[in-house]
């Protein structure tokens, strides 16, 4: 195969692999196909065509597709870095999965907040709101034995008016905000896919002061990715100490 061919093939799977790329994400949030469909079929081919641009622009390099001219070379070497990117990260996430495959996560694994009004919401896409059970905390105390309820030291009127602040400069879209419960409900969507998350906050009087558990799960998938773990994190810290 002669440099310029290979190069040509390179470039023409190399598109491809991007389309398919951004394919999966916007089909999905059209509602084209499911996230099974996007994540195990669109995502995995666009990967080996990914894999296989790669390839081909090693060969057409190693062949002298670098004599062609400096286009071509910044061209094939460009493929070679991002369709690298492109084939290590789903790998990178799959290694992820395969350590973690949870998507229910909590502060509280004995008792975990339940999900109320987001329930309609959740069957609609079927899922449910009920706590995996004991496998699941086993799962997540192995891989984030960090996350742990908060402990405030304010009444609990003064509490929920702070988490529910923070929880509004999260972005999340609130869906319930139930002062007498001491309870927030709330949504977010990740960035690329648009998945929803669920969040439960809930606070009750302790020690003197407020405890705060949350609770972020997934509607679809797996494995969250540590998703969840880290929004979880993250809200703790706002709370700690808000804007």
């Amino acid at each position: 195969m002669t440099a310029p061919y290979s190069a040509h093939i390179a470039a023409v799977l190399f598109v491809l692999a991007l389309i398919l790329m951004l394919a999966a994400p916007l089909g999905y949030r059209l509602r084209l196909w499911s996230a099974v469909t996007a994540l195990t079929k669109i995502v995995a081919l666009g990967l080996v065509l990914a894999a296989l641009a790669v390839l081909g622009a090693i060969v057409s390099l190693a062949t002298g597709g670098w004599q062609v001219g400096p286009g071509t070379t910044i061209m094939l070497a460009a493929i070679v870095v991002i369709g690298g990117v492109m084939v290590l990260l789903p790998l990178r996430a799959k290694a992820i999965a395969e350590k973690a495959p949870i998507r229910d996560i909590t502060t509280d694994v004995a008792n975990p907040p339940p999900l109320r009004a987001l329930l309609p919401q959740r069957q609609a896409e079927g899922a449910d709101g009920a706590y995996p059970g004991a496998a699941t905390a086993a799962i997540q105390h192995a891989n984030y034995p960090d996350l742990a309820p908060l402990q405030l030291d304010m009444p609990p009127a003064a509490a929920f008016a702070r988490a529910l602040a923070s929880a509004k400069a999260m972005g999340w879209t609130i869906v319930a905000e139930d002062a007498a419960q001491s309870r927030i409900e709330a949504y977010h969507r990740t960035l690329w896919f648009g998945f929803t998350d669920d969040v439960v906050i809930r606070l009750a009087p302790e020690a003197g002061g407020t405890r705060v558990d949350l609770r972020s799960v997934s509607r679809v998938g797996i494995s969250d990715l540590g998703t969840n773990a880290k929004r979880i994190r993250a809200y703790m810290e706002k709370l700690k100490r808000p804007a």
